[in-house]
């Protein structure tokens, strides 16, 4: 239970960032806290659940509102800092088709531990990432991890229903769809196709 609440928690981080996930983790102590007061004897069980309660609705007025805050999704925050991955779109994948480039498209999400899996260890190996250079290929990056009806439509068109989903296309050729469980070798064996 308590490795759950972990991943949870780190999914709360990816879509809200750390301020999200630490009001998260304050006012759990604080509701902890609560409940160890009232479970003290006498007088002292009174004032000290009532200070932590009303301690507790101090932190959930102030910092509770981080936790259902956004943060920039991560495409979009690499894509300011010009990294590799770039967050996708459907008009910016044909705008790149469109110059005689080929693209790759990760779709993923941030509580999908085996798109976590393959972006460790497949996307950010060496090799791939000089495969894709060498192929001077795009990639793309789209974050299903809020259930984008537009990312959920381009699933579909691929007769797909989650993630994660990986897409080489190459202009005028159709689209190659990878495993789900990615290795050098597959991505490697796709670039050689086009």
């Amino acid at each position: 239970m308590f490795g759950t609440a972990v991943w949870l928690l780190w999914v709360l981080g990816q879509q809200t960032g750390i301020d999200g996930a630490g009001a998260l983790l304050a006012l759990l102590v604080t509701l902890a806290l609560v409940l160890w007061a009232f479970g003290l004897q006498g007088r002292t069980r009174l004032l000290i659940a009532s200070l932590s309660v009303a301690f507790g609705a101090f932190l959930l007025a102030t910092i509770g509102p981080n936790v259902i805050h956004t943060a920039l999704p991560a495409a979009q925050a690499a894509a300011a800092a010009g990294e590799r991955w770039q967050p996708w779109s459907p008009e910016r994948v044909q705008a790149v088709l469109g110059t005689g480039q080929p693209v790759f498209v990760d779709f993923t999400a941030a509580w999908c531990v085996t798109c976590q899996y393959n972006k460790k260890t497949t996307l950010a190996n060496d090799e791939v990432l000089n495969a894709f250079d060498a192929a001077k290929v795009q990639t793309f990056r789209a974050d299903w991890t809020r259930r984008d009806a537009t990312i959920t439509a381009e699933l579909n068109k691929l007769g797909r229903s989650g993630v994660p989903v990986y897409v080489l296309q190459a202009p005028g050729k159709p689209p190659i769809v990878l495993s789900e469980i990615l290795s050098v070798a597959d991505v490697k064996a796709a670039l050689g196709q086009l």
